[in-house]
């Protein structure tokens, strides 16, 4: 045990979950893994609306770092004594954020909202950003999911992941990106498109559904892609 001021931030970062993630026959909730590329392992969460802000901040190019569950509170408030643990840590350039997933519909349930203000207290008291965060619009979250089976571009052809990288300019759409691109192998570019995608080489509107028509709209660093597992 230590205090909030004298946890490592990196030591916390890495550590494991404060908690498990049971799970059992006819429980209302989803826990499960997610494989983060930002930690190149898994990251656990404990209901599917978890799972897409973990899937979120994966896909953030200013998250250096995420975890589950990362500690626990325990500290007194007036004449209560409060518990809880955050549902994520995320660290990056720009400094630490935590942040809390709850249902909209939860928020104004006076011992939820009691909880959530007394932590965004400690949070900002010890400098560090605090999110309450209860969804996100279904086009991105859709897109964001589609595009996620990219985040392991080791397993994507190279030299397809190349040719279609050298194919994008801003302006031209995806569909115009996979025509020119110097490969004959559909279904191998197809692939580094989704990787081109979640690392965001290739900025495209992800409000909008996805589709070959859809824009490129600024391409990164001359079309660099990390090849990385």
């Amino acid at each position: 045990m230590t205090t909030l001021d004298g946890a490592p931030i990196e030591d916390v970062a890495r550590g494991l979950p404060v908690r498990r993630f049971g799970s059992h026959a006819g429980m209302g909730h989803y826990p499960g893994w997610w494989w983060s590329a930002t930690m190149s392992a898994h990251v656990g969460y404990e209901s599917l609306l978890e799972r897409d802000r973990l899937m979120l901040a994966d896909f953030d190019r200013g998250v250096t770092a995420v975890a589950s569950q990362p500690f626990g509170l325990t500290c007194r408030d007036g004449d209560v004594i409060r518990r809880h643990v955050p549902d994520y840590l995320l660290v990056g350039p720009s400094g630490v954020a935590v942040v809390d997933v709850k249902p909209a519909g939860q928020l104004d349930k006076p011992d939820v909202s009691a909880s959530l203000e007394w932590t965004g207290r400690l949070m900002a008291e010890r400098g560090w950003r605090y999110e309450v965060w209860s969804g996100a619009s279904e086009v991105l979250l859709t897109n964001v999911r589609f595009i996620a089976q990219g985040r392991r571009p080791a397993l994507v052809h190279a030299p397809a992941l190349a040719a279609l990288a050298a194919a994008g300019r801003p302006g031209r759409t995806l569909g115009q990106a996979l025509e020119l691109a110097d490969w004959d192998v559909a279904t191998d570019l197809r692939a580094a498109l989704l990787v081109l995608l979640w690392q965001q080489t290739w900025r495209v509107d992800l409000d909008t559904p996805l589709s070959t028509t859809t824009t490129i709209l600024d391409v990164d660093g001359g079309g660099h892609v990390q090849e990385c597992a």
